[in-house]
């Protein structure tokens, strides 16, 4: 299971005390088969008044014995993931005495690379502030360009041939195309002073190869090379509220959020997270979340005869299962430990998730820390 992060959260929910901040962070990942080890590296920078350029580095060093990343006997093997980004956002204010207070433009870019995988994505975005900054309205999409081989595969053959096209009879190829196209909406509304609600939806597109390169299905009539259909349509629709109690600075965010795709999978998402100040540079927060869904539509235990089903599986995530994640997180400002000058408002963070998955990855745990510096330049 790949670790994915999104560095932009990062840069979201950070504080900018200055022109600009420089985040560090480290991220432990480890399940039953797997470990993964991620160094990223965020920026943030004002460039004039009205735009903000961001960028992010990171490494994911993974180590794992699982057959379905191509480990032959399940020998450890160890593969590292490098990933850039860079992206810009524009802020344009409404004009005087209108409906529209800020309209925030933007494009990111992004490019990965390891053994067997590339990915280049390209998506542009905006976002209007409405009814003097009660409401929020966003809009946004990008496309995703995938490069799929098994060139990780042990042995002194590497990897068998990949059928890139279902439509096709015989595997005749070295790397596969993936191309993903993704729609974005998002609405929020202050209820109160202390109260605001939102609504997300997500449209994603796949075409091409969505299978895994190495995993074979065991049959009743031998192993054979796992097989998906070549079109997914992905979509959810999350709900969220937020209420503050200024009384004892105590924050509470409830989301739900509703997954379905046209591979019959639904999954249902409920999620509560309290967040609390303590005095004026500590927070601290408690997220549970529950996740359950249903499986793919060609699912089975066990595929009796393949050649009497159109497609096949071995991917856990594709199965019914459901689990759920337990965190906690201390964030703490340099001004606690009385420290003067830009590190004053540095701000130090630490995560630890606990996560149990009912399926054959088994549970895992999480583990981040950080530190956000602000500057000058």
């Amino acid at each position: 299971m790949r670790l994915q992060l999104s560095a932009l959260v990062l840069l979201v929910s950070s504080v900018a005390f200055a022109d600009g901040t420089l985040s560090m962070r480290g991220v432990y990942y480890k399940e039953r088969s797997t470990r993964v080890m991620q160094p990223m590296l965020d920026g943030a920078f004002d460039a004039g008044a009205h735009g903000v350029v961001t960028g992010h580095f990171l490494v994911d060093a993974i180590t794992s014995a699982s057959a379905s990343s191509g480990a032959a006997a399940a020998q450890p093997f160890t593969e590292n993931r490098y990933e850039a980004g860079l992206g810009y956002t524009h802020e344009i204010e409404g004009p005087e005495g209108s409906f529209l207070d800020v309209l925030r433009v933007g494009g990111d870019t992004k490019y990965s690379t390891e053994s067997d995988y590339t990915s280049f994505y390209l998506g542009a975005r905006a976002e209007a502030e409405l009814a003097q900054k009660n409401a929020v309205i966003g809009l946004g999409g990008g496309v995703s360009k995938d490069s799929v081989s098994n060139a990780g595969a042990q042995g002194p053959m590497g990897g068998p041939l990949l059928l890139c096209d279902n439509s096709q009879m015989t595997a005749s190829d070295t790397d596969c195309p993936l191309d993903t196209y993704s729609l974005f909406t998002s609405v929020s509304h202050l209820l109160g002073d202390n109260a605001l609600v939102g609504l997300t939806y997500d449209l994603v597109k796949m075409h091409g190869f969505t299978s895994n390169a190495y995993r074979q299905v065991i049959t009743g009539t031998g192993p054979v090379a796992e097989k998906h259909p070549n079109d997914r349509l992905r979509q959810a629709v999350a709900l969220s509220g937020r209420y503050y109690v200024p009384r004892t600075k105590t924050a509470f965010i409830g989301v739900y959020r509703f997954y379905w795709d046209d591979w019959k999978i639904r999954a249902h998402t409920p999620e509560l997270r309290i967040v609390q100040e303590v005095g004026q540079t500590i927070d601290a927060s408690l997220r549970y979340r529950y996740y359950t869904q249903t499986a793919a539509f060609f699912w089975e235990k066990r595929y009796p005869d393949a050649s009497t089903v159109e497609y096949l599986t071995d991917d856990p995530k594709m199965s019914p299962f459901d689990g759920h994640v337990i965190e906690a997180k201390l964030g703490l400002l340099g001004e606690t430990f009385d420290f003067g000058g830009r590190w004053a408002g540095t701000r130090f963070e630490g995560i630890i998730e606990y996560i149990v998955q009912h399926n054959r990855f088994g549970n895992a745990v999480v583990a981040h820390v950080a530190i956000t510096v602000p500057f000058d330049y």
